[in-house]
């Protein structure tokens, strides 16, 4: 199949019509950082307009410069969102409600649709802290090691 990127800045705004009127929107999320549930041209997801947002859900949002991120909210601390990708151990802080578009209501992996409600979904949210934290120590050792073999 040939797959078509679109930049999302010209998509958003029949994203956001869809979406505003109760619909849904699927799209093939590009980049590593929700690695591994979501691969690039492999997996899908299916927007839906916000309603109330929990931790855990998957969220699209616009960074402040223009950048549209596809990360899971990790905590919500007073009116700050914190966002990480699966694939990153380092969160992302000072996101506002402003900034977020949309929640993915469900998943493809390659054709085979997800629930969130999914018995290997639940499995698979259990071992994101795990996960998050040897990113995180690894992510700290790469840091070093460039520091000590700096050329």
């Amino acid at each position: 199949m040939n797959k078509q990127f679109i930049n999302l800045c010209d998509l958003y705004p029949l994203i956001d019509e869809v979406i505003s009127s109760g619909g849904e929107f699927r799209m093939y999320p590009r980049g590593v950082s929700m690695l591994p549930l979501l691969v690039q041209g492999e997996d899908s997801v299916v927007l839906v307009s916000l309603g109330d947002v929990c931790v855990n859900d998957m969220i699209l949002y616009r960074r402040d410069s223009g950048q549209f991120v596809l990360h899971r909210l990790v905590k919500i601390e007073g009116d700050e969102y914190i966002m990480c990708g699966d694939n990153q151990g380092e969160l992302e802080r000072g996101i506002k409600k402003e900034h977020l578009l949309a929640k993915v209501k469900y998943f493809y992996k390659k054709d085979k649709k997800v629930s969130l409600d999914s018995e290997e979904y639940l499995k698979y949210l259990k071992k994101l802290p795990a996960r998050r934290k040897r990113l995180k120590i690894k992510g700290f050792f790469a840091r070093v090691k460039n520091k000590i073999f700096k050329k």
